[in-house]
Order: C-alpha cells, then structure tokens, then sequence
C-alpha cells in the first residue's frame, strides 16, 4: 500500500516530499496519510493485536532506510539536517513520530474493522441478519 501511495502520488502530479512548515520540522501530510491507510487495510485483513505493532516496526524500519539513505548522499554543500543521522533525526522528529501514531492508529481501527465485519459473517461466509 505505502508503494501504491507513492505510484498514485506521482500520477496525480502530487510532491510527496512538500510538507507543512511548522517551526519544529516538517510535517508531510501524505506520508501520514499513507502510514495511516496502509496500516488500516493490514489491520483489516491480519485481525490480530499483534499487526500494531509490525505496524509500528513497518514503519520504523522505513524511516531508518530513508534516513541512512538521506545521510548517505549527503555531499559537503548539503544542508546540515542532510549531514548526520543525528541532525536528520531531530530535523524528521515530527514526521517520524506522527507516521509512527499513524500507523498504530490505522493497525488498531483496521483491526477493529476486520473483526467486525468477521464477526458479521457466518461459519459458512454468508452474512447474518
């Protein structure tokens, strides 16, 4: 899902990497909601507690990858968030932290979704009335 969010961002002409300024980092509206709705449908479709947090390490590993790639390319005239794990960590810490709420959050009402509509069927598949 997080890759069809970012193939769909690039057919409607969408930037993913434009975020809100918010004085204390970046906040990239898209990654959230991608974070969000990704993690909802694997909530729905896995039913089980234990989604949220393969959720959250999901997430967390993406942002590592992301992060040493950012600071692997980084030349000498890059800017300084761009230099060092460390400056990219406090640059991206709003982001991080709301995709990682996010991705927690759609696990669990995915899952509460996915039980609901189970618990709506039948032993056979057939809705009950």
């Amino acid at each position: 899902m997080l890759l069809l969010f970012a193939i769909l961002t690039k057919l409607f002409g969408l930037d993913a990497r434009q975020a809100l300024d918010t004085g204390i980092g970046p906040l990239p509206l898209i990654d959230v909601l991608a974070a969000l709705v990704s993690m909802f449908l694997g909530g729905a479709l896995a039913r089980n507690a234990w989604f949220r947090w393969i959720a959250i390490a999901l997430m967390a590993a993406m942002w590592a990858l992301t992060l040493f790639t950012v600071v692997s390319m980084a030349l000498p005239d890059s800017p300084p968030p761009m230099r060092s794990i460390g400056a990219a960590l406090k640059f991206n810490a709003l982001a991080i932290a709301l995709t990682l709420i996010a991705a927690f959050g759609g696990a669990l009402l995915g899952e509460r979704f996915g039980l609901k509509r189970a618990g709506a069927l039948g032993r056979d598949g057939l809705m009950r009335r």
